[in-house]
């Protein structure tokens, strides 16, 4: 992410605290919320964030942005007046039978993942995670996955003329996604965990920093029996992906990618499937 939006993002960060008594936010996951909050402190955090909304739009958008979707999806999450000057206007809202159309007037900002300190991502191969860094990708979907629903939003974004546009949304039944069966077994993995322990290899590949040295990692085997004492905390009710290139409904393998949004910090889990069941294979952190 750019330096001038990362710097934003810490003033709202310290704004935010200083309205909630350092409590934790409220993100999509619900996490950190213990009660309501006052009326008067809610109109102090909108307003914040307001002001955070007018800060980011008078920022110019660096043109590299327009090279790399990630860099130019981090802008239009974050930027209002940008938002709307990159949407197709009346947008097309696809359900499969039925077609709507959304028009610039109605169109509520929409931050995506930005509320959260993190995001998700799912890979075929180690190969399909460097499209994140080519800049020939020119057309990109960003999953917004309703895991309990079973429901997936999808924004269709292309860029033409060197410019990225939001062209189109897609709703489908996360049974028409393409990751379904991993999806199907991901929300399980997260909910039971009779069932997650069910789910791991007899022997999980683990790559994760050295306890005795800072600048150095340590590589080694995590058996069922440990895994509770080196399990990261997954997402269980809402998670995000971007498709930068096919994706293969047939694949044997999901990466799925868990990245800071500030802080740089990024867990890979791994699974396998083998004889039609998912299991955790790998995990680095």
């Amino acid at each position: 992410m750019k330096a001038w939006l990362l710097s934003l993002l810490l003033v709202l960060g310290l704004a935010a605290c200083s309205m909630t008594g350092g409590r934790p936010a409220v993100t999509d996951e619900g996490e950190g919320v213990e009660e309501a909050e006052p009326a008067d402190t809610l109109t102090a955090e909108e307003e914040a964030e307001e002001e955070f909304e007018e800060l980011v739009s008078e920022q110019p958008m660096p043109v590299s942005a327009e090279e790399l979707f990630d860099d130019f999806l981090f802008n239009f999450a974050s930027n209002r007046r940008l938002q709307l000057e990159r949407i197709a206007f009346p947008l097309l809202v696809n359900s499969g039978q039925k077609v709507d159309t959304i028009r610039k007037a109605d169109w509520e900002m929409e931050h995506f993942f930005m509320h959260q300190g993190e995001y998700t991502l799912i890979f075929d191969s180690e190969e399909q995670m460097e499209l994140v860094k080519s800049t020939d990708v020119s057309e990109a979907i960003v999953e917004k996955i309703f895991l309990s629903d079973a429901f997936v939003r999808q924004y269709l974004f292309s860029r033409r003329n060197g410019r990225w546009m939001l062209n189109e949304i897609r709703n489908q039944t996360l049974p028409r996604n393409p990751n379904a069966s991993f999806l199907e077994f991901y929300q399980q993995f997260v909910s039971d965990s009779v069932f997650q322990h069910e789910s791991l290899s007899e022997e999980i590949d683990f790559v994760g920093p050295d306890p005795d040295d800072d600048f150095a990692q340590m590589e080694g085997v995590i058996t069922p029996d440990f895994w509770d004492a080196f399990a990261p905390e997954l997402p269980s009710r809402i998670i995000y992906n971007v498709v930068y290139g096919q994706q293969d409904a047939d694949a044997h393998m999901k990466i799925f990618v868990i990245r800071g949004i500030s802080n740089g910090q990024e867990i890979e889990v791994t699974f396998v499937r083998r004889n039609g069941r998912w299991k955790l294979k790998k995990l680095v952190e």
